[in-house]
């Protein structure tokens, strides 16, 4: 076994983004929940959009931003419902455009610029918050938290569409220490999260986070269920490890425990790997 631990949590790293790209985004997971949300209840979307729209818009509040600074044929090409409600998407791309803090002078010819990575980290979080907070609003909470779990398998199928990646001829070969290179390069340069990490060999790996801008973005709501919910639950569904090569388990996360542990594995070499411990986790890289 080999232990790491990085210290790479940040709330001031900088990174360049290219603004329309978050916009677009953050615009198409609105489109998304809204389209599947109206397979479940199409009678109800009108109102469940006005609800949005309540909830963008307060936090929008006196706020503006040039709605022309940006190539909208681009922003909208994968849109299929939401233009059809301009008021609600006017409502997110201004709620972005106030999250990721874009200079008043910026505009989409600029390309990319440099934006605090925790400000695009809010931006989807938070989107995704007020999707599910809507729901929990206008439906109850137990009720609302029901309809949205039903959206997540629509929402992991459609990712899935659109996931061209190769796969390997012999799955068995997928090393898990390439994987966990790359996340830890990723996670490192935005400043996402403090972690230790215990690689058991070439195929399994577990983290032990003891921080994390995910729940840090959504902390000041005050609502861990519908902050645990609208983040780490799609990764958690079922359905989000089918047929994949490296799977991701994980048993509590820091929306409601001091810690997350998250298990990563090849399951042709480890079918169904064995969750470690949370005592082990716990203890990940800590001295005796």
């Amino acid at each position: 076994m080999q232990i790491e631990n990085h210290k790479c949590f940040s709330l001031t790293k900088k990174g360049k983004s290219k603004p329309e790209d978050v916009i677009k985004a953050r615009l198409e997971r609105v489109d998304s929940v809204t389209k599947f949300f109206r397979l479940i209840l199409p009678e109800d979307l009108s109102f469940y959009i006005s609800k949005l729209k309540e909830k963008f818009s307060e936090a929008v509040g006196d706020y503006d931003f040039n709605y022309n600074a940006f190539n909208w044929k681009i922003i909208r090409e994968r849109l299929e419902l939401i233009p059809n409600f301009p008021d609600l998407e006017k409502s997110v791309f201004l709620f972005v455009c106030k999250t990721i803090k874009l200079p008043n002078n910026y505009t989409s010819d600029k390309g990319e610029i440099e934006l605090f990575h925790f400000d695009r980290i809010k931006a989807l979080e938070r989107t995704s918050y007020y999707l599910v907070k809507a729901l929990a609003d206008t439906y109850g909470k137990e009720e609302g938290t029901r309809i949205y779990k039903q959206i997540v398998p629509y929402l992991i199928k459609e990712m899935r569409s659109k996931d061209k990646t190769e796969k390997p001829l012999d799955p068995k070969t997928v090393n898990i220490l390439d994987f966990n290179k790359r996340q830890i390069e990723a996670w490192c340069e935005c400043g996402l999260a403090d972690f230790a990490n215990c690689i058991f060999d070439d195929y399994k790996v577990v983290y032990r986070f003891d921080s994390c801008l995910t729940p840090e973005a959504l902390k000041e709501f005050n609502d861990p269920d519908i902050a645990y919910l609208s983040s780490c639950y799609l990764t958690d569904h079922p359905e989000f490890n089918k047929g994949k090569i490296i799977r991701l388990r994980r048993t509590q996360t820091l929306h409601h425990a001091k810690f997350c542990d998250e298990l990563y594995w090849n399951n042709y070499v480890h079918p169904d790997a064995e969750q470690p411990s949370l005592e082990f986790t716990r203890n990940i890289g800590k001295a005796d």
